[in-house]
């Protein structure tokens, strides 16, 4: 009779042992070329799919896009409108100044230009009205005089030979007149001007002088104007009509 045996398989499970890897080694790859298990890289996953839109959604973003340029443009346009309108002002300003400055020295000139034009009729006229009127200023002279002396002075008047007997007649009219009687004397005086008149008496004297006013009269315009004076050779009297 046969004796029976225990089935205990190929493995030895009574001890425990370490696992076994099996290897199969392919074109000349040997164990130490195969990668380990914790440095396997793990696959990423896929990406989801692509965003979906209606067409309300899609026309809506439209709108929403259209609407915010727009108002970009708007406020662009505006800006734009702001500036301009700021240089516009500006430059209005500047014109407006350059306008007035220029109307000033325009009225300026018209001034000046009225003052010599004024100026050049009395010194073209002035000769006419001496012979037609230079005597009766010279007896006013003579009255303002001899009205405000007293009565027994020494008074000489002295005029261009000329004139002197015409206005030593009309000086003894008027000393009737203001009843002066001191004593008049009358020369003739070639360094007197037609039209011009001295009077001289102890302490003091008058005159009349066509050339030295016509210098103040240039003086008072120069400082008046802002201009250099200006005076003409013709501004003297050419004489006298008896």
């Amino acid at each position: 009779m046969a004796k029976l045996q225990k089935f205990l398989f190929d493995q030895d499970f009574g001890s425990p042992s370490r696992p076994t890897l099996d290897v199969h080694l392919t074109d000349g790859l040997g164990p130490d070329d195969m990668p380990l298990p914790e440095e396997i890289v793990e696959e990423e996953p896929p990406p989801p799919p692509p965003p979906t839109f209606s067409e309300e959604e899609l026309q809506l973003a439209r709108d929403q896009a259209f609407e915010a340029g727009r108002m970009a443009g708007i406020s662009e346009a505006e800006a734009m409108t702001e500036r301009l309108q700021a240089l516009a002002e500006q430059a209005l300003g500047d014109a407006l100044l350059r306008i007035s400055g220029a109307q000033e020295e325009a009225n300026d000139r018209m001034v000046r230009d009225a003052v010599a034009v004024a100026v050049a009729v009395v010194r073209k006229l002035y000769p006419e009205m001496t012979r037609h009127h230079g005597l009766d200023e010279l007896e006013a002279l003579l009255h303002e005089c001899l009205a405000h002396l007293d009565r027994d002075m020494r008074v000489t008047v002295r005029i261009a030979p000329d004139l002197l007997e015409t206005v030593r007649a009309r000086a003894e009219k008027v000393a009737a007149e203001v009843a002066f009687e001191g004593k008049l004397l009358f020369a003739a005086d070639a360094r007197v001007a037609p039209g011009d008149i001295r009077v001289d008496w102890g302490d003091g004297g008058a005159e009349r002088d066509l050339e030295r006013s016509w210098a103040e009269i240039d003086a008072v315009l120069a400082r008046a104007l802002g201009t250099d004076a200006q005076t003409e050779d013709n501004h003297a009297g050419d004489g006298f009509a008896a």
